[in-house]
């Protein structure tokens, strides 16, 4: 009877001893898990702002007019809406120090040159910029690109949709929804719908919540 006692305790401590050991084994496989968590692509510290400085395309020249200051860059006083064969093109910007050459269809975020205007007519000088200086390009921080629409803007929750947004995948182009305002700060906040919350010509939409984006860069 004592021999199968001292078994018996002897294949309990034996127990004991191997759930000891197997303890820090365990503690050791989740502290590399916790310390590999994923960071967040939204993170950054702060929104860059850039003013566009267009250089002169050498190998595309076009000639035209313009009417008025642009209304897709109303930051910019030397941002102009020109014609080109009964085709407008908003902003034009003034390549210095020669007032009479412009750059259009410049695209900073898509890498894009545009083409020299060469004008027909002076610029006017009647025309000054929007009041609003509301920024030109943006770029949220999950890779979308943002530009603002000119014309008849659609409604979101009864406020206009300034920017048109899209993923841009190469040759693809996916549409990611608009933007209705901005807020300024260290970091920028735009307000971002889906396109199914545009608002139909004579019909009530119902309430939509607002998607909070970083701006990781502004084009002005």
């Amino acid at each position: 009877m004592r021999r199968f006692v001292a078994q018996a305790r002897s294949h309990l401590l034996k127990r004991a001893l191997a759930a000891i050991a197997s303890a820090p084994i365990f503690s050791a496989s989740i502290s590399p898990a916790l310390a590999q968590a994923p960071v967040s692509q939204l993170s950054m510290s702060e929104t860059t702002i850039v003013r566009f400085a267009p250089s002169a395309p050498a190998n595309d020249t076009r000639e035209g007019f313009c009417g008025t200051h642009s209304v897709a860059a109303p930051a910019r006083h030397d941002a102009f809406r020109c014609t080109v064969d009964n085709e407008i093109h908003d902003p034009c910007f003034i390549v210095p120090p020669n007032h009479d050459r412009l750059v259009c269809d410049a695209d900073p975020a898509l890498k894009k040159d545009g083409f020299l205007l060469k004008l027909t007519k002076p610029l006017p000088k009647n025309s000054k910029p929007a009041h609003k200086k509301e920024p030109w390009i943006l770029k949220l921080a999950d890779g979308s690109i943002c530009e603002t629409m000119t014309g008849t803007l659609p409604a979101v929750n009864g406020q206009p949709a300034r920017w048109s947004c899209a993923i841009h995948i190469r040759d693809q182009v996916r549409p990611a929804g608009v933007v209705t305002k901005l807020t300024p700060g260290k970091i920028w906040i735009a307000d971002r719908y889906p396109e199914s919350a545009i608002a139909t010509p004579g019909q009530a939409s119902g309430k939509v919540e607002a998607e909070k984006v970083p701006v990781k860069m502004i084009w002005e």
